[in-house]
């Protein structure tokens, strides 16, 4: 026995022609509203007897679906849980773009697409406050299908000024920017000279970057390659602040006890003598000193004499400091 058919059927059979019938159609449809099957059988002929079970016989037979089933796609959001706390911002990247909001650590966002591929890690999301943003996702926990997220171009760089700031008591003579993948530093960005307590600065867009900056005696003090400089305020902003490590050697016959430097325009401050305070003939000591152009006095033990050197250069590009 066989079962009985769940979806209502109406069937008409032909003359013998339905056992041999070699003819086809069929019609299918499926969606919110439901459209019936229809199969038809169409005979060419034959002498097999019919069943004579059956309804009379036509010359054709329709078989009549209705189905009710009907399909519903889904999709799951993609979300991000901040491992530590994360700046959003404008771009694929927190330093080159502008600040936007600050993403706590434990907080979830939604993502909405991911980056190119020269930007890796970062998503552009949606916070549950309605502000979007590009996040960085590699120190964080992403639950869902982050591969099949839309790629999403990144916004043009912004515009920033970058500045140099002297904080040395000596004189900047060159500041060469280039960017990461060229050879040659190109003409200097600087007018003259960078004076001891003065800023320069220079309009960029926001990118990766090599530069160096140099003094007047040709000493550098900064170089930096690589490095990204962008709408992040510590990354437009470089201080120069060098200290510098130097010997003295004390070519006196007697010994000297105190030892006093000038930067240009500044006044005498005595130079603490490491260990006894006191520089012993044809000894050498070192000096931690920032970076400058000084006047020096030097005094022996007791007042015994007194010398004095001016104009003198304590950089990086000064060999020892033989007296």
């Amino acid at each position: 026995m066989h079962p009985k058919p769940s979806l209502p059927i109406h069937l008409i059979l032909p003359s013998a022609a339905l056992i041999l019938g070699s003819a086809c159609i069929l019609e299918m449809a499926a969606g919110p509203t439901p459209t019936p099957q229809v199969i038809v059988v169409v005979g060419e002929g034959g002498n097999e007897p019919l069943d004579s079970s059956l309804p009379s016989s036509t010359p054709e037979s329709v078989f009549s679906l209705t189905p009710t089933w009907t399909l519903t796609a889904t999709t799951a959001p993609v979300t991000l849980t901040a491992g530590q706390d994360l700046s959003c911002v404008k771009g694929p990247h927190w330093i080159l773009y502008e600040w936007v909001a600050r993403v706590l650590e434990g907080e979830t966002v939604t993502l909405l697409a991911k980056s190119e591929p020269a930007w890796p890690d970062y998503y552009f999301a949606r916070r549950s406050s309605g502000e979007e943003c590009w996040i960085f996702g590699n120190s964080s926990t992403i639950s869902g299908y982050a591969s099949g997220l839309p790629v999403r171009e990144a916004p043009p760089l912004p515009t920033i000024s970058y500045a140099v700031e002297n904080q040395t008591a000596l004189n900047v003579a060159s500041i060469f920017v280039r960017g990461k993948d060229e050879t040659a530093w190109g003409a200097n960005r600087l007018g003259g000279d960078l004076l001891p307590n003065a800023t320069f600065t220079l309009s960029l867009t926001a990118g990766f970057y090599d530069v160096q900056i140099v003094d007047y005696r040709g000493g550098v003090l900064y170089e930096k390659h690589d490095t990204a400089i962008g709408a992040e305020q510590s990354s437009r902003h470089t201080l120069l602040n060098n200290m510098i490590r130097f010997y003295f050697n004390n070519i006196y016959t007697l010994p000297i006890c105190q030892i006093a430097f000038k930067p240009s325009g500044g006044t005498y401050a005595n130079y603490p003598i490491p260990d006894d305070g006191v520089i012993s003939a044809d000894e050498t000591v070192w000096m931690t000193l920032l970076a400058g152009k000084y006047d020096i006095n030097i005094s022996g033990c007791g007042g015994s004499f007194s010398a004095g050197i001016g104009n003198f250069y304590i950089g990086p590009a000064m060999e020892g400091f033989p007296s």
